[in-house]
């Protein structure tokens, strides 16, 4: 079954235009804004369930270990953060917190980053490595394929008519609504920036993606692939079709979006946590 996860408040909307977020920004902790109020209690150990949530001037999650928070905190993929996470980190949270009245909700993750400072004592350093990862570019003929197009859809503007509870314009016709429809062997994204394509490929490739097509402003893109293939990914880039199910998830970029992963090298930042403390329930 397809999830959807709605973009809220711009989040992703946000990335640096020309390269996804894989450069940990550093900022003066003292700089940092701030939620308002925050409570903090430890989770359910025994849970069968767990949410994470970014509603109208707040962020909460229920019963969840704080791999989520560090993700949103530091913009970083799974294969930036400690591996495994620190026990401390590993343990379940209920987190509550409401942003100032006004502050914008972009903000929510850099407030979460000074949460786990204060609340959770991080201390934490980045190092940089240079490793393998891919390159996206045009494909040789200089076309985009059918499953990718530029979208005219300002969706910063709806969703904050949406939050206002606006009745929404009609989108135009064979446009795709704003947000991100995720599946198995799917990425299908309407309005978004090409940064939300590039973070969705490393997620998928393990390995840095970096935006080297020359194209700017948001795009509808629906790609599908083979799950066949996913386990050749790093290993197999030219890997051509899996069998009966579909094409690998190389020959469906420039098959379906007139795009190609390349080989190359690229910077990375890593997160390493120096020190963490379990925070005192509120």
């Amino acid at each position: 079954m397809v999830s959807r996860l709605t973009i809220i408040g711009g989040l992703l909307i946000a990335c640096n235009a020309s390269v996804i977020a894989q450069r940990i920004e550093a900022i003066d902790e003292g700089k940092l804004p701030r939620f308002e109020v925050a409570s903090v209690k430890l989770g359910n150990p025994n849970a069968t369930s767990a949410r994470v949530g970014i509603p109208p001037g707040r962020f909460v999650q229920e019963d969840m270990d704080m791999r989520t928070a560090l993700n949103m905190a530091f913009d970083v993929r799974p294969y930036q953060m400690p591996n495994p996470l620190p026990e401390v980190l590993r343990g379940r949270y209920s987190i509550d917190a409401k942003m100032p009245a006004g502050a914008p909700q972009k903000d929510v993750g850099l407030m979460v980053r000074a949460l786990l400072i204060e609340r959770f004592k991080l201390r934490y350093h980045v190092e940089t490595k240079e490793q393998d990862g891919y390159a996206l570019t045009v494909g040789r003929d200089g076309r985009l394929g059918p499953g990718i197009r530029q979208s005219t859809i300002d969706c910063a503007a709806r969703m904050d008519a949406q939050r206002r509870n606006e009745t929404l314009p009609p989108l135009p016709d064979g446009s795709k609504e704003c947000g991100i429809r995720n599946g198995p062997g799917t990425i299908d994204f309407g309005g978004m920036p090409l940064p939300v394509l590039m973070q969705m490929l490393s997620n998928q490739t393990g390995q840095q993606v970096v935006d080297h097509t020359g194209l700017s402003g948001p795009f509808d893109v629906e790609l599908h692939w083979s799950l066949a293939s996913s386990g050749a990914l790093r290993a197999s880039p030219d890997g051509g079709q899996a069998g009966d199910n579909g094409p690998s998830l190389f020959t469906a970029v420039e098959e379906q979006l007139g795009l190609k992963l390349e080989p190359t090298k690229a910077p990375v930042d890593y997160l390493v946590i120096d020190h963490v403390e379990r925070p005192e329930p509120d």
